[in-house]
């Protein structure tokens, strides 16, 4: 048995086996289209429904054609509504008839209908016949919907309101109420007297409805007939002050608004108020009734009553100063006291004879259910509203009484221990609002000391937003007495040693503090710079960041004191020429009081702009002249539109802009005119290289970082960028062997969507656009391309500007944190996130969305973060930005600590298409090994 294994494992052993080698199938690589998201567009939609269709094939129809229905031709929306009307007679479900119903009225909106009057004829009659509610709520709804959207003539208005008014007058439905409603205030015009005056009784008769959403929709539908220009009779006035204590808060907030229109229009109407207390304005009126609504029940009723109080800018004086009064009164009635009554009765010479019982009682009587216990009219109303429990309500009422105080100065005078006391609030909203409350009203106020003990608490906030909206405020508000100075002075002190980043902040904060208070930092000179009448103090460092903020203070002041100016120091003066330039913003040019010349000042922008012109028309007189000699211009142009944007800042965008445009103007001129354009070589030599990435770059940023240009600009911006692509695409083809088909799609694509916005009858003033489309090129391989390309580069150099103007604005960025230059680096775990704070400034970013932090390693490798939308506080007006948030690093392990460049830059779809805002600020940063194990 051995013998045979051992025979059988040699013959297997010894065997060869032949495997027949298969051939590897030949890979197929299939091309299909990318289709889009939406897919299931079609070019004409059309409703694939009939009167056999199923209700669930119905319903999912109709949303794929209403999601569509602009893109379907008016044949095939004459065919859905006919397929609609069909489907209509067979469905039972009202909830399907009523989709179907609002699908019809779609339709009409779309404004491809033919045969429109017998379209609403239609409508019309199905308001008449139909028997459920719902479905006469969803037909007035179709004709509600065809009315907001559509003209709608004189006969068709006519059929609208009969048909309107029946419905209510016959059916008892609210919901049917409320669209009936709603319709016949879009039927109102301002022309047609008649009928705005049958609609406006009818409608004011529902707003005594039974049901609240009734009456809710008839003060809505009167609210809406003012918005159309017709304007309210002041004769609901009555029925208005009776709807305010409405049980629905819904008919309450439509009264407010009602009465508050009301009261724009006929300011100076008399009321009668109750009893024999005589006339009142009503616009005085209306506001002691908004005011009575700021305590009601329900927030939204107090939020909206607390900010219509706040426009209402025609109330008398009287009024307003009652709103910051608890004091009780009798709802607005002149009473007389009871001294005043018993001198009257002396006066009429009535005197108690003693013969009858109780001849000398009161003459009055007294009712006892017209002494109220609780505050009527605007009596307080600010106070209640400040004190709210909700906090929109707080904010409302801080803003309406900021809007009030704003142009009165006895309003302001009066609401200034209010909003101190807001200082105290637990929302942070609410402490912003007050803060620019204060800032708002403070040239008529003046802070004292114990209202300065609340506002310096709140520079102890965790926010820095909060703490610098508070410097703001301390800037622009006047102190009254030397001790509050001083107080100021002491706690931004202690903040600024614990919160040092706020150091630019309190900085500039000490310079207006100095400017606007001359008088008081008088008196403290000796004692903040230590300055003794008889002995030589020690020299203090300028560094020391205490002593740079007393001396901001002082030198600040003694611009506008001429008597401070002697008591200072030699090295006082010495430190003051010191910060002239180390400072410039902060510091005055002089210790002496200024003389000012406003004409000299408002004539400096005039001036530059003709500099601007005058160096135009260099440059277009310089075009005649060599290729050198025009380079040579276009550059020395450029350097002194760099030296002017520096010092003056007004025209700084301008200057910006057009040295950029000239800027690439000539570094065209050097790639086309240069030894590589006309000689093909394998390679482009470094000079060319450089410059072709500059002029791309340029392009760059003539195209994001700029607004307000104009139209013929921003064409010659666009057009210039088209040049640098066909640049780029001449240099691809004629100095490299790599594929150009990109470089080409891209210039094609940018070319065509320039021609679409260039009108036939401007292509002419084009040249460039205009020689190139006349070629009609029929194929588009690069290299042929190209050969027609490069003559037309050379022989249609850029446009010059013609003119520049001043409202352009450029997109830019100021980082403040990190400030750069710390040998310390910022050491983190490799693989791990590093936080690095910054701080920056944005200004006009028409999107931002499209910013980013862009960190650049010393490997060049570039990580972009995405800062969060709470980041970005606006600021001065909506394109204007405060950047506050912490910019994201992670890496691998490094020897040694190495810099890495932080920017802000414009996203433009990849990363090698960034344009930036801002300057790169360099930051030491040491990724450490992971410490494995103990």
């Amino acid at each position: 048995m051995a013998a045979k294994y051992k025979k059988r494992a040699l013959a297997e052993y010894g065997s060869q086996v032949l495997t027949e080698e298969r051939a590897e199938p030949v890979k197929r690589l299939k091309l299909s289209s990318r289709h889009s998201v939406n897919s299931d567009i079609e070019i004409d939609p059309i409703l694939n429904i009939d009167a056999n269709s199923t209700e669930r094939r119905i319903m999912s129809e109709l949303m794929k054609f209403n999601r569509h229905l602009k893109l379907s031709s008016s044949d095939n929306l004459e065919s859905s509504m006919r397929k609609i009307e069909e489907c209509l007679k067979r469905i039972k479900d009202n909830s399907v008839k009523y989709k179907l119903i609002m699908g019809y009225a779609k339709i009409l909106t779309t404004g491809k209908i033919g045969d429109i009057s017998e379209k609403i004829k239609k409508i019309c009659e199905h308001i008449s016949d139909e028997s459920s509610n719902k479905l006469l709520s969803a037909w007035l709804q179709a004709a509600e919907l065809y009315v907001q959207t559509a003209q709608v003539d004189r006969n068709q208005t006519q059929q609208l309101l009969e048909v309107g008014r029946s419905t209510l007058l016959n059916s008892a439905n609210p919901q049917v109420h409320v669209h009936g409603l709603a319709l016949l205030a879009l039927l109102v015009k301002p022309d047609s007297v008649e009928v705005n005056s049958k609609v406006f009784s009818l409608i004011s008769s529902y707003s005594m409805s039974q049901d609240a959403r009734v009456r809710c929709a008839a003060f809505s539908s009167l609210r809406k007939i003012h918005e159309r220009g017709v304007k309210l009779d002041v004769s609901i006035y009555p029925v208005l002050c009776s709807a305010i204590r409405d049980d629905y808060e819904g008919v309450r907030i439509e009264v407010l608004k009602i009465m508050c229109l009301l009261s724009e229009i006929h300011p100076e109407y008399q009321v009668k108020l109750d009893g024999d207390a005589g006339y009142n304005r009503l616009v005085d009126d209306v506001f002691s009734r908004i005011c009575q609504v700021i305590n009601d029940v329900r927030e939204p009723v107090r939020c909206l009553a607390a900010q219509l109080i706040g426009r209402m800018n025609k109330v008398s004086q009287t009024f307003l100063e009652q709103t910051l009064d608890k004091k009780l009164m009798s709802n607005m009635r002149v009473k007389k006291s009871s001294h005043e009554r018993q001198a009257g009765l002396v006066a009429s010479g009535e005197w108690s004879s003693g013969k009858k019982w109780a001849d000398d009682a009161p003459k009055e009587e007294i009712n006892t259910e017209s002494v109220s216990l609780v505050s009527f009219g605007s009596c307080g109303a600010f106070v209640h509203g400040l004190e709210d429990e909700c906090y929109s309500v707080r904010v409302a009422a801080v803003d309406s009484l900021t809007t009030l105080a704003i142009e009165n100065h006895d309003l302001a005078v009066l609401a200034l221990d209010f909003l101190v006391d807001m200082f105290n609030d637990e929302i942070e909203q609410v402490r912003l609002k007050a803060i620019g409350a204060l800032t708002a009203i403070s040239k008529h106020i003046k802070l004292q000391v114990h209202q300065l003990d609340i506002i310096l608490a709140a520079l102890d906030d965790f926010s820095t937003l909060l703490r610098e909206k508070l410097h703001g405020m301390l800037q622009a508000c006047n102190l009254a007495t030397k001790d509050g100075l001083k107080s100021v002075i002491n706690k931004l002190m202690y903040n600024l040693k614990k919160y040092p980043q706020d150091k630019r902040s309190i900085l500039l904060t000490f310079k207006h503090l100095g400017a606007n208070h001359p008088d008081l930092t008088l008196p403290l000179v000796t004692t903040l710079l230590h300055i003794h009448p008889f002995f030589d103090t020690p020299e203090p460092d300028i560094e020391d960041p205490g002593y740079l903020c007393n001396l901001v203070l002082v030198l600040n002041a003694a611009q506008h004191c001429p008597t401070l100016t002697p008591l200072l120091d030699d090295h006082t003066k010495r430190h003051h020429d010191y910060l002239k330039d180390t400072f410039p913003s902060l510091i005055p040019s002089s210790t002496s009081t200024p003389t000012t010349n406003n004409n000299k000042d408002d004539s400096l922008p005039q001036e530059a702009a003709q500099f601007i012109a005058s160096i135009l028309q260099r440059v277009k007189l310089s075009r005649k002249m060599s290729s050198a000699s025009h380079i040579n211009i276009l550059t020395a142009s450029c350097n002194e539109l760099e030296t002017i944007s520096n010092v003056q800042e007004s025209i700084c965008d301008p200057a910006n802009f057009t040295r950029l445009y000239l800027e690439g103007q000539a570094l065209y001129e050097k790639i086309v005119r240069g030894y590589g354009w006309s000689h093909k070589t394998s390679q482009p030599g470094p000079a060319d290289r450089s410059n072709l990435l500059k002029l791309q770059m340029v392009a760059k940023k003539l195209n994001s970082m700029f607004s307000n240009l104009g139209h013929q600009n921003q064409m010659l911006i666009r057009i210039l960028k088209v040049k640098t692509l066909a640049v780029n695409l001449v240099s691809v083809v004629c100095h490299s062997n790599k594929s150009a088909k990109g470089e080409c799609d891209e210039f094609l694509r940018e070319f065509e969507n320039i021609l679409m916005d260039i009108p036939d009858s401007d292509l002419k003033q084009f040249s460039f656009i205009d020689a190139f489309n006349a070629l009609a090129l029929t194929d588009s391989k690069p290299g042929q391309v190209a050969n027609k390309l490069k003559p037309l580069l050379l022989q249609y150099p850029p446009e010059n500007l013609s003119a520049v103007p001043l409202q352009i604005k450029q997109a830019k960025a100021i980082i403040h944190e990190p400030t750069g230059g710390c040998e310390t680096p910022l050491k983190c775990l490799a693989g791990l996130v590093l936080g690095i704070r910054m701080d920056a400034e944005l200004y006009n970013i028409p999107d931002p969305s499209m910013l980013r932090i862009c960190i650049r390693t010393a490997d060049q490798v570039k990580q972009l973060s995405v800062p969060k939308r709470g980041d970005l506080v606006s600021v001065g007006g909506e394109e204007n930005f405060r950047l506050l948030t912490t910019a994201l690093f992670s890496h691998q392990v490094w020897s040694e600590s190495l810099d890495i460049e932080i920017s802000i830059v414009l996203y433009l779809g990849s990363k090698d298409n960034l344009v930036p805002l801002s300057q790169t600020v360099k930051v030491s940063v040491l990724p450490k090994p992971v410490r494995r194990g103990i």
